[in-house]
């Protein structure tokens, strides 16, 4: 670089004004160059026995920072069963059009495997040297806010894929215009859990972006192939594309690369926020309670009723789901004009990262829009999940849901769409809680105190007297107990029924379901969780909840409290329990600053009741000053927080000044013949130095870009808004342009494009 400023030097001539083109600043269309440039190929690769290098999987990815944080999918990145790998390389586009160039090695920093989200951080060129990521100035993009998106919004999709005319040709970054067909709900991630899209996407182009008409990324296009090789006997997905095994020629004996079907599913920008905040922060969580180990599936246990199998059973539909993530009522048919429906199943001998898929048939056609396509588990082994479709109107029609596990059909329903609203018996909204000493519902939702009753209200709708009803309870899906019942209560109300056990033996902590039924048709039905004890007619599970900056035999030592200096290298959290049965979901949440930081759900493996299990924040060096916040919670509900101030408890602001400021880019053409110059260097100084004060220093450098063919640039940094910058425009074999003072206004949206004329020296 120093050899490229030195010869810079030479061609600086004098100093002259600007034209009048670079002051008339205008809104600029998206810039799909620039998103191009910073979407990068993602290749996994190992070395054989020969020492030959074997491409193991490949996507896309997104470059989100100029010193080379990377956003993509999970699998694309991280060695899988059937992606063998011992290095991630990074390929950048040099050339619009153009294979892209291999040119760093990556690491995995921060990820989310029930997301299918990972951070990546470009760590060392291809000749093993580490990369100085100060001096790196990358192009990249900014995140949007996935949850301004609306329907029928126009995108933009980057990706790589290979071009359509010519499919043996090498994959290019590819752009793809589509739109926002639709919304799915997924549990524990909630009613925008995917955006969806018609856009005919390449599997390739999964771990991309998609991006609104900003140039902001709202979304990551993903879909897993249709198993995960963790399954033994499943059918491989995949095509051969290297000689492997290096006898010469490619065929059946050479590796099977993974291949996934088009992608109309994305993940939103707001899922990766936490991930790519503790990549620049370089945090790393850790919990006391290990995962279960789990054990490998054979395909002819999918779907079977054997011991152990994998299987989705009981499945139904729903208009409503509540804050627990239950139905609110049970429908056996939909009215013509819906548009949000869910289709809620149990699930059992489940295993997190297989793949499990949605597939809608409306009159028989597969519908993509309801549909969803191979995606990871994240469930746990057993419990109860939903996906539903909302903002979208179901078109009238006889609908049929299937879903797959590991490319295996499993389990199916069928619904119909049409006419007027119902107005058959209905019971919905179970609302659980404990009673007070005036036999009101306080302490209501799903999770409620061990004791030896539950109680549970719903409401019921154009009921008719003398119809014969019933109660199912269920512990840990046993039936416990029934009720048959005739209906005397009216047609409209609600009505108030408990579960109870003696005293001496009170109900155990776990899972409990409330099934309702008007005649045999299941009409209403709700899970709980009990848990913790009874303190004041709330529920009280963790206690005791503090953090160290120790932990020393699993007693907390060093600093103990909530507040601590900037130089701790740990952050212990440490909490009591009490009941709470093996397997119930238990979720860590952290944030810092009010910034999303991690979320991970796991089983509770400890013991029912006990002490001093902790998590931990363990940073690559010095725990970044800021307000930690942790919130824990059962069943999707808090039950415990706290918050730790680290240094003056606020986060260092340039963590932040990269996502916020004004693109340049423009063209550099020959004043005469008004076509564009190549290769012209555009060097914009930091807002400290003018171009008097230049002395050919990096580190007096705010960023560098060069023309490409047509004389497009686009600087790779975004600049200050109220920052003044020098500016030097050079080319071989024209009039350098200089100048000093060049402002960013304050309320500049941007991007801000300039057209400069270069004379010929």
């Amino acid at each position: 670089m120093r050899k490229i400023f030195h010869a810079l030097l030479a061609l600086v001539l004098c100093v002259i004004g600007l034209p009048v083109p670079l002051q008339a600043r205008a809104q600029a269309p998206l810039d799909l160059e620039q998103l191009q440039r910073a979407t990068v190929q993602i290749t996994q690769v190992f070395t054989n026995a020969v020492g030959q290098t074997v491409i193991s999987c490949i996507g896309s990815g997104t470059i989100v920072s100029a010193d080379g944080l990377i956003l993509t999918n999970a699998h694309v990145a991280l060695p899988i069963a059937s992606c063998r790998s011992d290095r991630i390389v990074v390929a950048l586009t040099v050339r619009i059009g153009e294979a892209p160039v291999p040119k760093y090695y990556a690491e995995v920093l921060s990820v989310n495997y029930g997301w299918d989200l990972a951070v990546l951080q470009v760590a060392r060129t291809l000749d093993d040297r580490p990369v100085n990521r100060e001096a790196l100035l990358l192009p990249f993009v900014e995140l949007g806010n996935s949850d301004e998106v609306v329907l029928d919004q126009t995108v933009e999709f980057v990706g790589y894929a290979v071009p359509e005319r010519d499919p043996t040709a090498s994959s290019t970054a590819r752009v793809v215009r589509g739109t926002i067909s639709g919304f799915t709900a997924e549990a524990r991630v909630g009613e925008r859990a995917w955006l969806k899209t018609r856009a005919a996407l390449p599997g390739t182009m999964s771990g991309g972006g998609a991006y609104d008409t900003q140039g902001r990324l709202i979304g990551i296009p993903t879909v897993e192939p249709p198993t995960s090789g963790l399954v033994r006997g499943t059918e491989e997905n995949c095509r051969r594309i290297q000689d492997s095994n290096g006898d010469g020629r490619v065929d059946e004996n050479d590796l099977c690369v993974p291949v996934s079907g088009f992608v109309n599913g994305l993940r939103p920008s707001r899922l990766a926020r936490g991930l790519i905040l503790a990549a620049q922060l370089e945090i790393t969580p850790f919990s006391q309670q290990e995962l279960p180990v789990q054990q490998p599936l054979s395909l002819e246990e999918i779907g079977q009723n054997v011991a152990g199998a994998p299987q989705f059973r009981r499945l139904f539909f729903s208009t409503g789901v509540d804050l627990a993530g239950n139905p609110t009522r049970v429908i056996r048919r939909a009215p013509t004009g819906i548009n949000t429906l869910y289709l809620f199943f149990d699930y059992a001998n489940m295993r997190d990262g297989i793949i499990y898929e949605l597939r809608v048939l409306r009159d028989g056609v597969l519908d993509p829009t309801f549909s969803l396509a191979p995606a990871t588990w994240s469930g746990g082994r057993n419990g109860m999940w939903y996906i539903g479709s909302t903002a979208q109107v179901y078109p009238n029609g006889n609908y049929e849901f299937i879903l797959f596990i590991e490319g295996v059909r499993v389990a199916n329903a069928s619904i119909t769409v049409g006419g007027g609203p119902t107005t058959e018996p209905e019971f919905s909204n179970i609302l659980f809680g404990v009673q007070d000493l005036n036999f009101q519902l306080v302490n209501t939702g799903n999770i409620l105190p061990v004791s030896n009753v539950i109680n549970a209200e719903f409401v019921y709708t154009n009921m008719v007297d003398g119809t014969p009803w019933r109660q199912a309870w269920y512990y840990q899906d046993l039936r416990i107990s029934e009720v048959n019942d005739i209906w005397s209560g009216g047609s409209n109300g609600k009505r108030l029924i408990t579960a109870s056990a003696p005293v001496e033996n009170p109900l155990q902590p776990g899972r409990y379901r409330l099934e309702l039924y008007i005649e045999d048709r299941l009409a209403a039905t709700s899970d709980l969780i009990m848990a913790g004890g009874q303190v004041d007619l709330s529920t009280e599970v963790f206690t005791d909840l503090t953090f160290a900056s120790e932990l020393n035999n699993g007693v907390p030592s060093g600093i103990i409290g909530v507040t601590f200096p900037n130089t701790i290298t740990d952050l212990y959290a440490i909490f009591n329990w009490r009941d709470i049965a093996a397997g119930t979901p238990f979720t860590w949440r952290w944030t810092v600053d009010n910034n999303p930081l991690f979320e991970v759900t796991q089983p509770w493996t400890n013991p029912t009741t006990g002490n001093g299990t902790w998590l931990r924040l363990r940073p690559n060096r010095l725990l970044p000053e800021g307000s930690y916040r942790l919130e824990l919670l059962i069943g999707g509900v808090v039950k415990a927080s706290a918050t730790a101030r680290v240094g003056i408890g606020q986060l260092p602001i340039r963590l932040f000044v990269r996502a916020e400021g004004v693109l340049v880019q423009g063209q550099i053409v020959d004043a005469e013949t008004n076509e564009g110059i190549a290769g012209v260097s555009v060097i914009f100084l930091k807002p400290l130095f003018d171009v008097a004060d230049f002395t050919w220093q990096m580190s007096e450098v705010y960023d560098i870009a060069f023309t490409d063919l047509n004389g497009r640039f686009a600087l790779s940094r975004l600049l200050g808004r109220g920052e003044r910058y020098s500016i030097i425009i050079s080319a071989r074999g024209y009039l350098p342009i200089t100048t000093d003072g060049f402002r960013i206004a304050r309320d500049e949206v941007g991007p801000i494009e300039l057209r400069l004329e270069l004379n010929r020296d």
